[in-house]
């Protein structure tokens, strides 16, 4: 099995392959037998799959399980599913590297602004030539807190303890920790690439957390957008039923964004079998070295 399809690396490949590559690897099992019944490498329906199918109603406090978002656009190839980095009533690249001209741009500073022309993508919207390109995950760095929810968000798995959550992402394995302890979010939190996350309950079927301390060498989408080391994060998990819940980002940077802005809003995930088996999506430093060595030096060499 690909450990992870050689992770975006500098192309348009790197964010489809990944996706469509898992799928077509479990294709043939799911196809002998209903999901439930492969044991290994499974992989999630479709979207027509979950169209109308009756559920019943949620348990209270609890969003545990394994929860999926690819049949409901969870690749999201143009940036943040809520402001996507292209041009109005258009398919095409939106290729503005202030953002000026896309459908709903985002309001920057002018620190933000910097920041955003200083990266470049290596595919999507915003993509650069290749020998300009500084995505971190294209060196295998940790794609971090929340690009892993605003670009490959697949399927993850939310594990409750009594004292924390345990959120276990698929793409590149990742990992977080909620605590759930009533503690309180650090004042000057060391960086992490997935910070420091606390979460409590609104209501009896919504959950929020909050995210501080996040490194600032991640960016938050694929379209490149940048954040701060006062970035905050903010997680509503909302629990339609027991199959269904919604998903709204809220983002929160005032050093290079002028007003907070919602990433992803009440954006659906559906809740797989409890013996869902997860495929592993790592980033593996030597096939990134292989793929460079074929593909990403011969063309940013121009031979």
């Amino acid at each position: 099995m690909v450990k992870y399809c050689a992770i975006l690396l500098l192309a348009v490949i790197a964010g489809s392959f990944c996706s469509t590559n898992l799928l077509a690897q479990g294709g043939a099992a799911s196809a002998a037998a209903p999901l439930g019944q492969v044991k290994w490498n499974n992989t999630v329906p479709g979207r027509a799959a979950y169209a109308g199918k009756p559920s019943v109603a949620a348990p209270k406090h609890d969003i545990s399980g394994v929860w999926d978002a690819s049949a409901e656009g969870g690749f999201q190839g143009k940036g943040a599913a809520e402001h996507p980095a292209m041009k109005p009533n258009s398919q095409s690249e939106g290729g503005e590297a202030d953002e000026s001209k896309v459908a709903k741009p985002l309001s920057y500073t002018a620190d933000g602004l910097e920041a955003l022309k200083s990266n470049k993508p290596s595919a999507g919207v915003r993509s650069a030539p290749p020998d300009e390109v500084n995505d971190p995950t294209a060196i295998c760095d940790p794609v971090g807190f929340p690009r892993m929810e605003l670009f490959e968000m697949g399927t993850f798995q939310i594990v409750q303890q009594p004292t924390k959550m345990v959120y276990l992402n698929q793409y590149n394995d990742n990992w977080r920790i909620i605590w759930t302890d009533g503690r309180e979010l650090p004042k000057v939190p060391e960086p992490r690439f997935n910070g420091y996350a606390v979460g409590k309950w609104a209501d009896d079927y919504t959950f929020v957390v909050d995210t501080v301390g996040l490194d600032d060498r991640t960016w938050l989408d694929y379209a490149g957008r940048p954040h701060s080391d006062q970035l905050k994060v903010q997680e509503i998990f909302h629990r339609v039923d027991h199959d269904n819940m919604e998903l709204t980002v809220k983002i929160d940077d005032p050093k290079f964004y002028k007003e907070p802005w919602t990433a992803l809003n009440k954006f659906k995930l559906h809740l797989q079998p409890a013996d869902f088996d997860m495929r592993e999506m790592i980033c593996a430093p030597s096939e990134v070295t292989d793929y460079n060595k074929s593909v990403s030096d011969p063309v940013a060499n121009g031979k």
